[in-house]
């Protein structure tokens, strides 16, 4: 069993950036459980001068995710709960969908994971048995703001040629029975 943490690439040049919104600023973390207070579809703009790429994952102002990442999520995961978000560029007449993703924050740690005195993390591993048969999952811990997605998962998408994301392997802990 393996896991990793899927993060935007923050490296990845001339990507699109928001009329009213920092991608590589700070983040709102919206969860499943925040999904009844949050309109089914919302609209975005690009600034005059935005890049030309688009990632399939973008983690600020919120979670939005391509259609094929969105399509690959709902393959692996049951009960998945995303809200549409339209980004326009006025200048270039385009139009980009993505999908806000709202995650349920689970608690996967194990009992191994190690912190620092000042609480920071030192070592995150992830307990096997509380994962069950999850792909795709939030940790219930502030410290940890990135989704997390199995092997299986990041295969899926890598065979559709994504851009924009990196993903940090995540230590499981050993399997006992």
């Amino acid at each position: 069993m393996r896991f990793f943490m899927m993060e935007q690439d923050k490296t990845l040049p001339d990507k699109i950036c928001f009329r009213d919104f920092d991608i590589s600023g700070p983040r709102h973390i919206f969860y499943k459980e925040d999904a009844e207070e949050l309109t089914e579809s919302n609209m975005m703009y690009l600034t005059k001068d935005s890049g030309e790429t688009a990632p399939d994952f973008i983690q600020s102002p919120v979670y939005l995710v391509s259609d094929k990442v969105k399509k690959v999520l709902d393959m692996y995961e049951d009960d998945m709960v995303f809200k549409t978000v339209t980004i326009a560029s006025k200048e270039r007449e385009s139009i980009l969908v993505y999908h806000h993703l709202l995650l349920e924050r689970m608690n996967m740690c194990s009992n191994q994971t190690e912190f620092y005195t000042n609480g920071s993390v030192k070592r995150l591993v992830l307990d096997p048995k509380k994962i069950g048969e999850h792909k795709v999952f939030l940790l219930d811990d502030k410290r940890f703001p990135n989704p997390l997605v199995s092997l299986e998962v990041v295969e899926s998408l890598l065979r559709r040629d994504v851009i924009g994301i990196t993903w940090k392997e995540v230590e499981v802990e050993a399997w006992q029975n």
